[in-house]
Order: structure tokens, then sequence, then C-alpha cells
């Protein structure tokens, strides 16, 4: 197994790789890890005498994102996923689907699947699922995508996707998947009349989701009520806001969070940012904001780059995915967008979504060596 390992080493060569971008990933991750620690210790300790279980759990989860990253910054050519496109594709299918008959129900959802000892989120596989496809299609039918039957196609492949997402119930999911899918085809060239067609018809499916489920009309209600007066905001984003406000510009120092203290739920999953604010102050919150704009403006160069219509998109797609996730996340915990379930990509504390999160921006990475290669001609 040595030898193995030895010989694979040996024939990467690191230096077609963008390692700017290798640095950028793993610095975030490892500053993830550090404040999940600083965001659940206390948490654990009162709940579960262990005031290191969540960052244990997190360090396993980061080593199997790391195996995923190299096979997929390192080990699998970009081709791969075009090859097995439509296979990808069916194996999430057929994952969030099984969800809705023996799936684990949590907190009134079923979103995870057992197996062994080990909980799996399907609903991150099929993101990068239809990333995948979309830019797949694209590069087989670009032509038809400024024509509205050459719509049909792309539109079928997310709505079955995404239907089984939407009935566990998850809408955030759905909304960043669906939006990453969107922004892909009208970066190929989709019509603007179709553009104003296709988010009208979001719309609609997410206003008649949301009046299917009381609890989401309630956050809606009390998301437009916040725009008139601030104490009627949820719990939780105001809590947020306390913590972000009380972080001055300098931070009250690492672990030295308040809010972390019992007052604000789920502190070390989805508002984990608020205590990055709270103990690293404006500065840290910003430097957080600025790895994503800086992955941002990455990808998009990239894709420019690359060398078929077919690792552009999936560059784009990958993109946006992150990007995209992560601006609602910090949107939601600043009270700019209702409350949804979404991470902190690379920072929150997660199984399935971090793995899925460092294997995608393995993806990234493998695509990267495409850009060295030009600027050297």
């Amino acid at each position: 197994m040595k030898n193995i390992i030895e010989e694979i080493m040996f024939n990467i060569d690191f230096e077609k790789y963008d390692s700017t971008l290798i640095t950028a990933v793993c610095i975030c991750i490892v500053f993830g890890s550090f404040m999940v620690f600083s965001s659940s210790a206390v948490m654990a300790d009162v709940k579960w005498t262990n005031p290191y279980k969540f960052f244990l759990r997190q360090i396993l989860w980061i080593i199997f994102g790391f195996v995923a990253m190299f096979a997929t910054s390192f080990l699998i050519n970009y081709k791969f996923y075009k090859r097995y496109a439509k296979w990808i594709y069916l194996f999430a299918l057929v994952l969030v689907t099984a969800v809705l008959f023996v799936g684990v129900l949590r907190l009134g959802a079923k979103r995870w699947l057992q197996i062994g000892h080990f909980t799996l989120q399907p609903s991150e596989l099929a993101k990068i699922a239809l990333v995948i496809n979309v830019a797949d299609f694209i590069s087989r039918k670009k032509e038809l995508v400024e024509e509205w039957k050459g719509l049909m196609v792309p539109g079928f492949i997310v709505l079955l996707m995404l239907f089984p997402i939407v009935i566990e119930p998850d809408l955030g999911t759905p909304i960043l998947a669906a939006g990453v899918c969107f922004a892909m085809l009208f970066c190929a060239g989709m019509k603007i009349n179709a553009v104003f067609a296709g988010a009208f018809a979001a719309v609609l499916l997410t206003v008649e989701e949301i009046m299917r489920k009381p609890y989401r009309l309630t956050r809606v209600k009390d998301y437009l009520a916040s725009f008139i007066n601030i104490d009627v905001s949820s719990y939780q984003v105001k809590q947020s806001l306390n913590a972000l406000g009380s972080g001055g510009f300098f931070g009250k120092g690492l672990g030295k969070s308040d809010m972390k203290l019992m007052y604000l739920p789920e502190a070390h999953t989805d508002f984990i940012f608020p205590i990055i604010g709270e103990e690293l102050g404006f500065l840290g919150a910003v430097s957080v904001i600025a790895f994503f704009m800086y992955l941002f403006f990455k990808g998009i160069k990239m894709s420019k780059d690359m060398p078929d219509v077919f690792s552009q998109y999936l560059c784009l797609g990958i993109t946006f995915l992150i990007v995209f996730q992560a601006i609602i996340n910090i949107s939601v915990v600043t009270g700019v967008f209702p409350a949804k379930g979404l991470p902190l990509p690379f920072i929150s504390f997660g199984g399935t979504s971090l793995i899925i999160t460092m294997a995608t921006s393995g993806i990234l990475i493998n695509l990267s060596q495409y850009k060295k290669k030009k600027s050297r001609t």
C-alpha cells in the first residue's frame, strides 16, 4: 500500500495545478475546524459532557474530505464526469428518492440515509450531479439553449431531481441547485425572455411550496415584518445580528463569544458566521467574504481557459454552487434572506456537506491545470 501511494505521488506533477487555489481552500477548511470547536465546545460540554464532541467529528469529516479532494484533484480527470454524467445523475436520483422511503427522520424532515454508524445526505450529491449533467447538456446541445424547446430537457433534468428533495421537505437546496443551473444556462446563451419566464415559474413554485407549509409562511411573514420592525425577526436572526454587532472591528477574541453560550442555536452549523463576526470582528467576517469573492473570480477566470465547452461550464457550475451557497448562508444570518438551512461551505460543521464541498473544490483544482498550461505559452 505504501509503495502504491509513493508511486501515485511521484507521478503527479503538482506544479501544473494552481497552488494559490489549493492553499486558500486548505486554509479555509482548517479555519473552519477551529471555528467549529470555538462555537460548539460549550454546548457540547453542557449536553454531552464532552467539549470536543463536534470538533473531533469535524476532524474526521475533514480527513474523509481530504481523501475525496485529493482524488478529484489529482487522480480523476474531468472527462470522467462527462463520460459517466448520466450514471452519476441516476445514482443521485435513486438516493434522493430512497430517502423518502427509508430515510432517517430528524426534526420533522427526512433528509438522511443511515449507513452503519454514518448518515448520508443525498441532496448534497444531487447538487453536483445536476451541475455535471447541465454542463454535459450544454456541451452537446449548446445551440439549443437559445431556443425554448432546447430548455425542456435541462428543465426536466433539474425538476426530476429536485422533486423528491422538496418533498423531504427541503426548500433551500432546490432553490440553490435550480439557481445554479439557471445561471449556467444563462451564461450559455439563454434568451432574456426565457430568463424572465423561468424566473416567474420559479417564483410561483417557491410561493406554492411556502404556502404549503405553515412554518415556512411564518418565516416569510417574520422576514417581511422585520423590514418595519427588527424586533419581530426570528429569534435566531436577532441573536445572530447581536453577535455580529457586538464583535466590533477586531472582535472579542477567539473563543470569547457570548452568543455561543446557548443563546444562538445551531451556532456551529448554519449560524457559524455570526460567531466569526463576534470573535474575530469585522476583519474576520470580511476575510471570510473575501475568500468566497476570490473563489468566484478565480472560477470565472479559469472557465475562460478551459479546453472544451463541458469543462468550461463544469468550472462555472461548481464555482456558482459554492459561492451562491455562501451568499445565501451569509444573507440568512444577516437578515437579508428568510431562514434557509444551508451551511457555510468549508466552515460549518457537517459530514456529507463538507465532504462533497471539498470533493467539488477538488474538481476545480483539477481544472486549474489547464489555466497553468495556457499561462506558460
